[in-house]
């Protein structure tokens, strides 16, 4: 009988997440809980595609790590004393033990576990184990596994696949909209701590993408900088979407003058989508992204940072205030949307044009998972605004 209810939610779940603009509803409630659901996703999903991680700029010297995980997989993000960005299983070959601390930090000169002192170096290589008696450990055979990287833009991707597509198909076409800004300006790092959501992940990423919440959820926040009436769709399909609108108070006027280049494109942000993870809003002062990884059906880490021209690390700042104070407000209503997925006769209902984008990601998850074509490739005219003369 489960059996049967889990295809019968599958199928649903295909129906609805296939759908053009015209013909889209809500995805079924069960899909943002159901158990069954969050494997495949994770299985075909963050599994099998680029996932975002860090920026190059916050490993910038050989030693420099960022140790996190990617469905519950163990990862290490090292720069090699060659120079070399490498992603490396952050589990030691000998008995399982993670090996480094989450988040940044540096190696020193080698990895060493802090269970039995096995050690690797910064690429991942067996250097040697104590205490073995008359036991010979095999180095070739315990190195640290190694997985696809890929850097664009200065921001450092992953895929966990055996098989990996290049990353280049995944982004094709982007740069074109993104040379205005000058995204090699933004080389100060910044990241601020990672929340803890009970809301399953697909709520925080549809949430992060579409603007037509602004007015309603942020009417102190970003509807007064970004409102929704002046938000639009830029470009896009399942691969990625680009959204844009017109800044109602940019401080950054004065600065953009002064430069003696002041293209329209700096009185608007562009919001990227690059699913399944990085939603990134991008604007003459710099690019800001928040990561959104699932912890469980109904759990997700929600990881804030930036890439900046002028280095910061107020967080008490009235920037970074402002920042917190609207994922406050996502935070609470994602939460509160998650209370409602459990309705049994709850359903979906009709999307609206301001919410194309989650079209596009609804279509990449169906792709994804059940192998679906998406619809082709769509750019409007307010895309024109952004391409270099």
């Amino acid at each position: 009988m489960e059996k049967i209810m889990n295809q019968t939610l599958m199928s649903a779940y295909k129906e609805s997440a296939q759908a053009s603009l015209e013909q889209a509803n809500g995805l079924p409630l069960a899909v943002y809980h159901d158990p069954s659901v969050f494997d495949a996703e994770i299985k075909e999903v963050f599994l099998n595609d680029w996932v975002f991680a860090c920026a190059e700029a916050q490993l910038s010297q050989s030693g420099d790590y960022y140790a996190f995980e990617i469905a519950r997989e163990p990862l290490v993000i090292i720069r090699g004393k060659d120079g070399a960005l490498r992603a490396l299983s952050n589990i030691c070959r000998h008995r399982g033990t993670p090996l480094l601390d989450p988040g940044f930090g540096q190696i020193g000169k080698n990895i060493v576990c802090p269970y039995h002192a096995w050690t690797f170096d910064d690429t991942g290589a067996f250097k040697g184990a104590p205490l073995t008696g008359e036991i010979k450990v095999d180095k070739e055979k315990h190195c640290l596994p190694e997985f696809a990287i890929a850097s664009w833009n200065g921001l450092i991707f992953v895929n966990l696949s055996d098989a990996p597509r290049p990353f280049s198909e995944k982004v094709e076409g982007l740069d074109s909209y993104l040379s205005l800004f000058d995204l090699q300006r933004f080389k100060q790092p910044y990241q601020m701590p990672t929340e803890h959501w009970d809301s399953n992940w697909k709520l925080a990423v549809e949430n992060g993408i579409e603007s037509y919440h602004l007015f309603k959820v942020h009417k102190e926040t970003l509807e007064t900088t970004t409102p929704s009436k002046q938000a639009y769709y830029v470009a896009g399909s399942s691969e990625w979407t680009l959204t844009g609108g017109k800044m109602k108070d940019d401080r950054g006027t004065l600065s953009k003058w002064l430069s003696g280049n002041y293209p329209e494109a700096y009185d608007h942000y562009l919001l990227l989508f690059l699913p399944p993870s990085l939603v990134a809003v991008i604007t003459y002062d710099g690019l800001n992204w928040i990561q959104i990884m699932p912890r469980g059906p109904e759990q997700c880490a929600v990881i804030p940072g930036g890439l900046l021209e002028h280095k910061t690390t107020n967080f008490n700042s009235p920037e970074f205030q402002f920042t917190q104070a609207f994922l406050n407000e996502d935070k609470q209503i994602c939460e509160r949307v998650q209370q409602g997925m459990h309705a049994r006769k709850g359903k979906g209902g009709k999307l609206v044009s301001m919410e194309k984008i989650l079209v596009d990601f609804r279509q990449y998850l169906a792709n994804r998972l059940f192998q679906t074509e998406p619809d082709p490739f769509i750019e409007t005219e307010q895309a024109q605004r952004f391409y270099a003369e």
